[in-house]
């Protein structure tokens, strides 16, 4: 796409305005009750969404320091936006591009039984679609803490800036 990173935001954001906002009673993954339901799975399942979540993720991550060299997060709401991240990551710099992980709610029975699955080099940052109580993230952080790995940022696309959130209770940044 050739727009500025604000002509994307704002494209993203009029999307998400146009057709990720679902107004009806919902339960969130929280258990927490809303009015609406921030759809950012469809968004991202379409090209347009895929590209500037990618795109403007990527843009974010970019900003930190040490150099995030993984993304990824919890199965199921993470695997498509990191999935968009990496490949924008090879469009941008194909030669030094970040890779993709997702972390199982459970780890596997059966063969290699991991919870952990795709490439992880530190630092990661773990990403998600929509931070309500920073739950999901905070299950994605402790898997990978759980394998030693501690240089770790997180990036979401919506975050419902919840007063009791578990990112800001463990001290982690977002």
């Amino acid at each position: 796409m050739n727009l500025t990173i604000d002509e994307k935001r704002k494209r993203l954001k009029d999307i998400i305005k146009e057709t990720g906002i679902v107004i009806k009673d919902v339960t969130l993954s929280s258990n927490r009750k809303s009015k609406f339901y921030y759809d950012i799975k469809s968004i991202v399942s379409e090209p347009e969404g895929a590209a500037l979540i990618g795109e403007l993720m990527l843009a974010e991550i970019l900003k930190i320091e040490p150099k995030t060299r993984s993304v990824g997060g919890l199965e199921s709401g993470a695997i498509a936006i990191a999935t968009a991240i990496v490949y924008s990551s090879f469009q941008l710099q194909p030669t030094s591009s970040v890779s993709g992980f997702f972390v199982r709610k459970s780890a596997k029975v059966y063969g290699l039984e991991k919870m952990v699955e795709g490439i992880v080099r530190t630092p990661v940052a773990v990403v998600d679609d929509v931070i309500t109580t920073g739950k999901s993230v905070m299950d994605a952080v402790s898997a990978l803490r759980n394998q030693g790995i501690n240089n770790i940022n997180i990036i979401s696309v919506i975050d419902r800036e919840i007063k009791e959130n578990l990112l800001e209770q463990n001290n982690m940044e977002f």
